[in-house]
C-alpha cells in the first residue's frame, strides 16, 4: 500500500525522563541520541532497523521547542511535491515547504481542512 504511516515524532523536552517512562509503560526500547534526540524502536526491525512486522512503525523524539508542540505522524509519499498539489487541491494548506533531510531524503508539513498539522516523508532515492 502508498502513502503508509512511517514513523512518528514526540516533542520531549528530557529525553532521560521520555526514555524511563516510554521503556517502562509500553517495553519501547529507546536510544538516546545525546542532546539531539532519540529514536523509539516500538516493534521487531531488521538489521536496517526497519520495522519486520506488518503494520509496526518506530519513531523518535525530538527537543520541544514549545509548550505547543504535539506529537505527529509521518506518511511516506513517492513524491512531495505531487502529494502537496493533491493537498491543496483537497483544500488542505502547506505548512513547511520541501526541504531536505540529507541522506534520508525530504520532508514537508500540510495541514488538513481541519487543520491537523501532518508530515511528509520522501525516501531519498537509492543509489546504485
Amino acid at each position: 500500500m502508498k502513502n503508509k504511516v512511517a514513523w512518528f515524532e514526540i516533542p520531549a523536552s528530557d529525553f532521560q525522563k521520555a526514555k524511563k517512562f516510554y521503556e517502562a509503560v509500553f517495553d519501547w526500547k529507546i536510544d538516546l541520541w545525546g542532546d539531539e534526540g532519540a529514536m523509539a524502536t516500538t516493534t521487531a526491525v531488521d538489521k536496517d532497523k526497519n520495522p519486520i512486522e506488518p503494520g509496526g512503525i518506530n519513531g523518535g523524539f525530538y527537543k520541544r521547542k514549545s509548550k505547543d508542540e504535539h506529537p505527529s505522524v509521518v506518511v511516506q509519499t513517492e513524491s512531495i511535491d505531487k502529494t502537496l498539489k493533491a493537498i491543496e487541491a483537497g483544500g488542505g494548506k502547506v505548512v513547511t515547504p520541501k526541504y531536505s533531510i540529507g541522506e534520508w531524503g525530504f520532508m514537508a508539513d500540510f495541514a488538513d481542512p481541519e487543520g491537523n498539522v501532518v508530515a511528509l516523508w520522501e525516501k531519498a532515492e537509492a543509489k546504485t
